[in-house]
């Protein structure tokens, strides 16, 4: 018979030795996606080409759009997030959205100006109504210069971006002093979307005209302008005196 102190030691080291008897629980697998923008894969880079030749052809879209525009200040750590310099200041911006009819391939488009310190940035976001395999397109480009510089010209985009349906982005990006002529065509491709899309979306006359409503969204005269003006004010008053 046992001793009462025995048994109840034997009854607090029960659960003990169940719990170390038991199966240890497998640690939850982390997989880590890198991406390498300067030189995808070969199979990426195929997906991609197919991604955009889905929505190659020229928009057509419905009567249904918006447009916005306002000035946005980013923190330190959002700056960073999305590779913008910290020092940066605001930035205005102004947004273009056209939708598509329903048995065009894509659900809406989204165009976006956005001029901060010098430099202009504009992208072009597609987004597919099949999401199924992809979400969104997105098509980039930044450039050194006022928003009337950045519109003016058919900037190439420098970055493209296809966000698939549970798996990891596609990336490329133009990249400085690495041969990347294994996707030229996935860069023309890109160009020739982004620019059938800015006629379309009337960007040469909607961008100036909405960024000149925001404070100091309006660019000052060229040289030859102001001469202009003050060569008419020379000449009427040199009519009034006669």
């Amino acid at each position: 018979m046992l001793r009462p102190c025995a048994l109840l030691t034997a009854t607090l080291m029960a659960p003990m030795l169940a719990l170390s008897q038991a199966p240890a629980q497998p640690r939850p697998k982390i997989q880590v996606n890198f991406l390498n923008p300067c030189h995808p894969a070969a199979a990426e880079a195929e997906e991609m080409t197919r991604a955009l030749e889905r929505v190659r052809e020229r928009p057509r879209f419905s009567a249904d759009f918006e447009i916005s525009r306002g000035i946005t200040t980013l923190t330190e750590a959002e700056a960073r997030a999305t590779g913008v310099r910290p020092d940066s200041g605001p930035s205005a911006w102004v947004r273009i959205r056209h939708e598509f009819s329903d048995k065009a391939p894509l659900s809406d488009a989204q165009y976006s100006l956005s001029v901060d310190d010098g430099s202009a940035s504009e992208a072009l976001a597609l987004h597919l109504r099949d999401s199924r395999q992809v979400l969104e397109i997105l098509i980039s480009d930044a450039v050194a210069g006022r928003a009337s510089q950045a519109v003016a010209v058919n900037t190439p985009p420098d970055r493209v971006r296809v966000e698939r349906f549970g798996k990891s982005s596609l990336v490329l990006a133009r990249c400085a002093g690495i041969d990347q002529s294994a996707y030229e065509s996935i860069f023309a491709t890109a160009g020739d979307i982004l620019e059938k899309s800015r006629p379309a979306m009337a960007v040469k006359t909607i961008v100036p005209a909405e960024l000149a409503h925001l404070p100091g969204g309006r660019e000052p005269a060229g040289k030859g302008s102001r001469s202009r003006e003050a060569d008419g004010k020379s000449s009427r008053a040199a009519g009034a005196n006669h």
